[in-house]
């Protein structure tokens, strides 16, 4: 009777052991759960908070508080509005017009539109010519771009091209050298073909986008350093003698009056997206 009341009470002195090791993990276990719990809820809350922010600015800035909604209404606003360009002629005219009296901005900021326009076309039939005006350099940038879509055997789309606003944006003197700075915004749709397929743009949604336009002056033969400029310095027409000072009248050398033909003495060198 005896030993099995010490069976018994072993048995149930296991048994309580089993039921308190139970008993931790299981409060192990809730607690894991009611922390996992509370995670997932402030998660949750988070999440909730930051629709609830996104709802309000896109209300604010978009009219609607329908997230996709408010993003169809800005990418449209995006591909209707102009870019804004930096028009710093007030600043610059006087420094220019000191140097090239000539100078017409009006002319030659509709010269750097038909440039942009005519560069962009000709990236779109893989056909250089259509450039309308520029030096060796960016010809040969340009004959380059088309080669590259050529290899690949992309065609790069440029289509319903408009140029809106062109502004005066820098005047930088270097030896034998001046650089004019346009910036011309432009509307286009863009976007490219591999065969019949798209690989990358929208055929349904014009783009807008910003671009620097260069015109050089080169006047200093000497003082120059690409080869493809050499063609555009000033030379006295009576002894060939080269005409180095900015808006020199008379020739340093044989003293004969110069006439510098503002629209050949300017040549277009560069055309590159602002990003």
């Amino acid at each position: 009777m005896g030993i099995i009341s010490a069976g018994v009470i072993l048995f149930l002195i296991i048994l309580l052991i089993i039921i308190i090791i139970a008993a931790v993990v299981i409060s192990t276990i809730v607690k894991k759960v009611n922390q996992a719990t509370r995670n997932i809820k402030s998660v949750t809350n988070s999440v909730n908070d930051v629709v609830r922010t996104a709802k309000t600015i896109s209300q604010v800035t978009t009219g609607t508080s329908d997230i996709a909604e408010g993003i169809r209404r800005t990418t449209f606003e995006q591909s209707v509005s102009p870019k804004n360009v930096a028009d710093m002629s007030s600043l610059l005219l006087p420094k220019i017009a000191a140097d090239f009296p000539e100078f017409n901005n009006e002319e030659m900021a509709e010269r750097a539109k038909n440039v942009l326009t005519s560069y962009l076309f000709s990236i779109d039939e893989s056909d250089p010519s259509h450039l309308t005006e520029g030096n060796e350099e960016l010809k040969n940038k340009l004959t380059m771009l088309v080669k590259i879509n050529k290899d690949k055997g992309y065609v790069e789309h440029f289509e319903r091209i408009k140029a809106h606003k062109c502004a005066l944006n820098k005047y930088e003197k270097t030896d034998g050298k001046c650089t004019v700075t346009y910036q011309v915004s432009v509307q286009y749709l863009h976007y490219i073909t591999e065969g019949e397929k798209i690989k990358t743009g929208r055929t349904d949604l014009m783009k807008q986008a910003k671009y620097e336009v260069k015109v050089v002056y080169i006047q200093d033969r000497d003082m120059v350093d690409k080869f493809s400029d050499m063609a555009l310095s000033s030379v006295c027409p009576h002894c060939g003698a080269p005409i180095k000072g900015l808006g020199d009248k008379k020739c340093p050398y044989c003293g004969s009056d110069v006439e510098v033909i503002n629209i050949y003495a300017w040549s277009f060198s560069d055309v590159s997206e602002v990003k």
